[in-house]
């Protein structure tokens, strides 16, 4: 086993860029999210870990880690592609859109409901963090490897109707299947242009909360549109 000790190593800055960039290729972090990513049929491009062929000294896993913990476990994937046609083609499910999440931790979150609810996908409309960010990876406990994620505008959603989420919108049923459900920015909400092109949902709640956290909202809806299934 080869361990890494310098910081002009050409792996270890290939990782650090992957790490800053995520464009091209992208870092898993933890033995177990990892494991999950290979165990879903993603080859990794390399794996750094006292049981793999390479590793990093302790000195170059913490320069790394974005945790307080380094895991001594990374590896670097390629940066999956995904057509935006494989998201919206299926109707036996919703598609999830975000307009404008701004927190990687947000979204990451949002990715690991859509998961967890058997979403088509997640379509990032513009102004959202990239899902595969380090802190989004995390945030999705890795499972941004496990559903097709794609960036696309709002005209490109015109062959499925349009559910947002939106305190001013009515308190009824999300859609179950062959829809987009949109969640909006942190701050503001939906951007205008889904809130003139959308049905509105709202999520009754006590007067004593203005609003919910966005990935909050997302796990409501998305529950209760799992369920309808």
């Amino acid at each position: 086993m080869k361990t890494i000790t310098s910081r002009q190593n050409a792996w270890f800055k290939r990782v650090r860029d992957a790490l800053r960039e995520h464009r091209d290729e992208i870092v898993i972090e933890g033995p177990k999210f990892v494991a999950d990513a290979i165990a879903g049929g993603w080859k990794p491009m390399a794996v750094f870990s006292s049981e793999s062929q390479m590793t990093f000294s302790r000195e170059l896993f913490a320069a790394l880690s974005e945790t307080k913990s380094p895991q001594n476990v990374i590896a670097l994937f390629e940066r999956p592609r995904f057509a935006l046609s494989s998201v919206l083609s299926p109707r036996s499910s919703v598609v999830v859109a975000l307009d404008g999440v701004q927190d990687p931790g947000n979204v990451g979150t949002i990715v690991r409901l859509a998961a967890a609810f058997d979403c088509a996908g997640v379509v990032l409309l513009p102004g959202c963090a990239d899902a595969y960010s380090p802190k989004a990876i995390r945030a999705s406990a890795g499972t941004v490897l496990s559903i097709p994620i794609v960036e696309a505008t709002v005209s490109d959603l015109k062959d499925l109707p349009i559910y947002a989420a939106d305190a001013r919108g009515a308190t009824i049923d999300p859609p179950a299947r062959a829809a987009v459900i949109v969640f909006g920015s942190e701050g503001s909400g939906v951007s205008d242009e889904i809130r003139s092109r959308a049905k509105l949902i709202a999520i009754r709640t006590s007067p004593r909360v203005e609003s919910l956290n966005v990935a909050a909202s997302a796990a409501i809806l998305l529950s209760r549109s799992y369920d309808a299934r």
